[in-house]
C-alpha cells in the first residue's frame, strides 16, 4: 500500500513528500524516476519521499457478488490512516489523475490531515470529473466517481468550495494539465481552480510524466512549488518552511474564531501567521480591530502596511505605518524605557525615512539612536534581533563593515525561516537604498542562505 523510496531506508525527517497513483496506475509505473530525482535534488533535503498505491484494475468490477476495487471514498480513508505517515508534521502530495481525486477527497474529509498538509500539486486530474466516465459508468465503481454529473464529482467541488480551498487553502496548491491530454481535458483538470493555481506542461496524459532526467518539466514543476522563496541552506530549506507553514496554519484554525477576543500575544501570533500565508488583509483587519496592551502590536500592525506599500506603493499605507511606528516609540521611550521595542520601531522608522522620505539626516538621527538603545538590550533572549538591527543602522550610518560583521553574527543564530526571511528582506533593501554594491549586496543576502563568507 505504500513504499518508502528508496525503499528499505528509514525514516529521519519530520516532513514527507507522498505520490499517488491513478487509475489502472501502479507506484513504479506512474511515477517512474520522478521521486529518485527528487530525492536527490538537494534543495528537497529535509523530506522523506513515499508511493501511495491502492488496488486499481483494468477488469470490470462485479459488485455485491464477488469482489470490487474501492470507491474513491475507501482510498482515500485508506491514505489518511497510513501508519506510516502519522508520526510525519508536515505532508506534500504530489498526484495523478484520479489520484488526484483521492487526495482531494482526504483533504476535505479530514481536518487532520488538511492542518497537516504544506503542498498539493495535481497532474491531470479530473476534478470537474468526466463526461466520458458516465457512458462506462456500470464497468467500475472507480469510474463511477469519475462521472462529471456523478454524486462523487458534484459532493467534492462543494465541499472544497464550503471550506474556501480555492480562496484560502492552508496549502500551497498547483494543478498541472499536459499540453496534449485528451483523456482529462483542461476543463476538467484546470478550470475548477483559480489561474494562479495553474500550469501546463509538455505531454499527454502519461507522457506528462516522463522524466529522463531532473530536467524534466514534470519534476521541475515539483521542485519549483515545493522550494517557493526556500534557500538552499540554513533555517530556511524547503522542507523548514513546510514545517512552518503547517504551524502557522494550525495558529490559525485555534485562533481565527475568536479573534475578536484575544490578546496581545493572540493578536500579534495570528496576524503574523496569516500574512504569512498570504493573508495579509485579514492580518491587517484582525490587527486594525485589536486594543493593543503594549506596543509590539502597533509595530506588528506597522509592519504589514510597509510591507504592502512596498509592493502597492499606495501613499496611505505608508504614512499608515510612518504614524504607527512613531506612537510605538514614543510609548517605548517614555517613563522606564523598554530598549527592545524602542530600537524595534526605531530601525523601521529610520529605514523609512530613507525610503519614503529620503530624509537621510532624519535617518541617520533614529539610527544612532536605535544603536543606544541596541546596547542596552543586548541581553535579550532573541539577540539575534539586536544584532540585525545594529546592522541596519550601521549601514544607514555609513558603516558598511562593521554592518556587515554585524549581519554575520546573527546569521549564526538560531532563528526560524519567516525571521531569516525578514531579516534578509529588510537587509537588503537597507544596503540597496545606502547605496551598497550589487555584489556587497549579494554577499549580504547569502548569510541568511547558508552560503559560506
Amino acid at each position: 500500500m505504500i513504499e518508502r523510496v528508496p525503499s528499505g531506508s528509514s525514516a529521519s525527517h519530520r516532513a514527507a513528500i507522498v505520490f499517488v497513483h491513478g487509475f489502472t496506475g501502479d507506484r513504479r509505473a506512474t511515477w517512474g524516476d520522478v521521486p529518485t530525482f527528487l530525492e536527490a535534488d538537494q534543495r528537497l533535503t529535509g523530506w522523506d519521499f513515499y508511493c501511495f498505491g491502492y488496488e486499481s484494475r483494468r477488469r470490470f468490477d462485479v459488485p455485491n457478488l464477488w469482489s470490487a476495487d474501492a470507491r474513491i471514498e475507501e482510498i482515500a480513508t485508506m491514505l489518511w490512516s497510513v501508519p506510516e505517515l502519522a508520526a510525519y508534521e508536515s505532508l506534500s502530495f504530489v498526484a495523478h489523475s484520479m489520484g488526484g481525486l483521492v487526495v482531494q477527497r482526504a483533504l476535505v474529509k479530514y481536518p487532520d490531515l488538511r492542518s497537516r498538509t504544506s503542498h498539493v500539486i495535481l497532474f491531470g486530474t479530473p476534478s470537474a470529473g468526466l463526461i466520458k466516465a458516465t457512458l462506462f459508468s456500470f464497468l467500475k465503481l472507480q469510474i463511477r466517481n469519475m462521472s462529471a454529473t456523478g454524486e462523487f464529482i458534484q459532493a467534492l467541488r462543494s465541499d472544497w468550495s464550503r471550506l474556501k480551498l480555492n480562496e484560502t487553502p492552508p496549502f500551497r496548491f498547483l494543478t498541472v494539465a499536459g499540453e496534449l491530454d485528451q483523456f482529462v481535458p483542461p476543463i476538467s483538470s484546470l478550470d475548477p481552480f483559480p489561474e494562479p493555481m495553474q500550469r501546463v506542461i509538455p505531454g499527454n496524459h502519461l507522457s506528462m510524466l516522463r522524466a529522463d532526467s531532473p530536467a524534466a518539466p514534470c519534476v521541475q514543476v515539483v521542485i519549483q512549488i515545493l522550494t517557493q522563496q526556500a534557500a538552499s541552506a540554513g533555517p530556511r530549506i524547503a522542507a523548514e518552511l513546510a514545517l512552518e507553514r503547517r504551524d502557522f496554519q494550525r495558529v490559525i484554525d485555534s485562533l481565527w474564531d475568536r479573534r475578536t477576543e484575544l490578546d496581545d500575544g493572540g493578536a500579534r501570533d495570528l496576524a503574523l501567521a496569516l500574512d504569512s500565508l498570504g493573508r495579509q488583509q485579514d492580518a491587517i483587519q484582525v490587527l486594525e480591530g485589536h486594543t493593543p496592551q503594549g506596543t509590539d502590536i502597533l509595530g506588528v500592525l506597522a509592519g504589514r502596511y510597509k510591507r504592502r506599500w512596498l509592493v502597492e506603493r499606495r501613499r496611505s499605507d505608508v504614512e499608515r505605518a510612518v504614524e504607527l511606528y512613531r506612537e510605538g516609540y514614543r510609548r517605548a521611550t517614555i517613563g522606564a524605557p523598554d530598549h527592545g521595542q524602542a530600537f524595534y520601531h526605531g530601525i523601521n522608522l529610520a529605514f523609512l525615512e530613507l525610503a519614503y522620505g529620503s530624509d537621510y539626516h532624519a535617518a541617520s538621527a533614529m539610527a544612532t539612536a536605535v544603536l543606544e538603545h541596541c546596547e542596552l538590550e543586548m541581553h535579550s533572549k532573541d539577540v539575534f534581533w539586536c544584532l540585525t538591527t545594529q546592522g541596519d543602522a550601521l549601514m544607514i550610518l555609513g558603516q558598511a563593515d562593521q554592518a556587515f560583521e554585524m549581519h554575520s553574527k546573527a546569521s549564526k543564530c538560531e532563528m526560524s525561516p519567516w525571521q531569516a526571511l525578514s531579516i534578509q528582506e529588510q537587509a537588503i533593501r537597507t544596503a540597496d537604498l545606502c547605496g551598497w554594491a550589487k555584489d556587497d549586496i549579494s554577499r549580504l543576502s547569502g548569510l541568511y542562505e547558508g552560503e559560506i563568507e
